[in-house]
């Protein structure tokens, strides 16, 4: 998506400019709608554009259409495991916003068994912020440790920040907790 997203204080990714954002989300929603009517688009193409329809929804709060959308895309993702592993991840963090952590749960359980090397970081961090919503923060820091050694090894500064950032929160919610 190439309109900026932030982070809420819940770690969530809200738009930086929800106008803006809502705008660009209704015309993915408009490009998947032609496809559709098209009858015979490339399954690879609908799950791309129903992926990022589905992730910008979660962005913007709207997780009933966001789980639709999601869960239309999983039928899609074939046999790529990371397609599976990312959007398992997409469709927990839906359940997840929308306080269903039961139905989040398994999702990100089946995302890291599934998880190629590549992408383990990935789910781990977002099984440890699941963690951080249930309140099973020694299990979530460990998670984000783990998925801390494993970006350092990547090298990638921002995904080394996200995670320090979740850390830090992870630590701030074990202090004070609410």
């Amino acid at each position: 998506m190439s309109i900026e997203v932030t982070y809420d204080e819940r770690l969530r990714a809200v738009p930086a400019d929800r106008e803006a954002y809502a705008a660009m989300v209704g015309g993915l929603k408009a490009d998947l709608a032609r496809l559709d009517a098209e009858g015979a688009a490339d399954p690879s193409e609908v799950f791309r554009l129903l992926r990022r329809v589905g992730f910008g929804l979660v962005v913007l709060g709207e997780h009933g259409e966001a789980v639709s959308h999601l869960e239309r895309a999983l039928l899609l993702a074939g046999e790529s495991p990371a397609a599976r592993t990312a959007v398992r991840i997409n469709l927990a963090d839906a359940h997840r916003h929308a306080g269903d952590l039961g139905r989040a749960e398994p999702l990100y359980l089946e995302a890291l068994a599934i998880a190629p090397s590549d992408m383990r970081d990935f789910a781990l961090q977002h099984l440890a912020k699941h963690r951080i919503d249930q309140n099973r923060l020694d299990e979530a820091e460990s998670l984000l440790r783990e998925t801390l050694e494993l970006r350092e090894a990547k090298g990638d500064p921002e995904l080394i920040a996200s995670t320090e950032r979740a850390l830090a929160h992870c630590r701030r919610h074990t202090e004070n907790p609410d």
